[in-house]
């Protein structure tokens, strides 16, 4: 890690364009994280498919009765479907039936450059073929359930939980900016690239934008931790004050991925989810 950090200094002072590039490639090929023991057993008790999208072999996941209402879960960016292993079970004795994918490539999905565009653009798509009553996203994944939302107004979901989240899409480059300890010269060439990729200014990518008028959104519910150091609670506060229908709940002292097995989150599910 430091040795990618000197590169990245290096380069940033040399050519912030090279290094907006360098960025963008480090952007588009997440990294895959071992998953723990409990979160592949939870995968291993599923039934596993593949479905195409966009030249990739997306891996579906999916647990309980076909004709029991669905669960949709949406990983975060370098996430995957097994992070929400310890829901499971809340989830089957609730009476859903559970879907989950990993995201173009993301865990046992097949590999290649992405975006979280794309990963947006494969949300919408499954929304529209599962209409869930309920989703729980993750990080990331709950700006991508935001944008797949508004993109099916025609799909009413009962329910959507936002564990952890960021509010604007600026958010993860300016983490991926401070991980890897780059200038606003080399931000604002990353921003030209992305923006010239999707064809949308970046300032429009927000939850304000995408979460503001939800009709088709009976209630949602923010739960963050005060103390998660890769996305803080400020964000959290601003994304329920743009969503009309929401509650923020706080949580003390969970990490960014600890609050996913918390004892703390299970006893919201269980109390909120019908």
């Amino acid at each position: 890690m430091k040795a990618l950090r000197l590169y990245f200094k290096v380069l940033d002072t040399l050519s912030p364009r090279m290094a907006a590039k360098k960025l963008y490639h480090i952007m588009s090929n997440p990294r895959i994280h071992k998953l723990r023991e409990f979160e592949e057993k939870a995968l291993n008790r599923s039934k596993k498919e593949l479905v195409k999208f966009k030249g990739f072999n997306i891996q579906k996941y999916s647990w309980g009765k076909p004709d029991d209402p669905i669960a949709l879960l949406i990983h975060g960016w370098e996430g995957q479907a097994g992070n929400f292993g310890a829901l499971i079970d809340l989830l089957l004795g609730k009476g859903y039936q559970i879907v989950a994918y990993d995201a173009p490539s993301h865990g046992n999905s097949s590999k290649g450059k992405t975006s979280m565009f794309e990963y947006a653009d494969f949300v919408t798509e499954r929304l529209k073929i599962h209409q869930p009553k309920v989703v729980i996203s993750h990080s990331f994944g709950s700006v991508t359930a935001a944008f797949a939302l508004k993109e099916n107004p025609e799909v009413q979901i009962d329910k959507w939980f936002l564990i952890t989240t960021p509010y604007h899409f600026r958010d993860r480059i300016n983490e991926m900016a401070e991980f890897i300890g780059v200038s606003g010269k080399t931000v604002k060439h990353l921003v030209f690239i992305l923006e010239k990729e999707i064809d949308i200014p970046l300032d429009n990518l927000n939850m304000k934008v995408y979460g503001g008028n939800l009709n088709n959104l009976g209630k949602a519910t923010i739960i963050h931790s005060k103390s998660d150091r890769v996305i803080p609670i400020e964000k959290a506060r601003l994304v329920h004050n743009a969503i009309p229908q929401s509650q923020l709940i706080e949580l003390e002292n969970q990490g960014h991925y600890r609050i996913l097995w918390s004892k703390q989150l299970k006893d919201i599910l269980k109390e909120q989810i019908a």
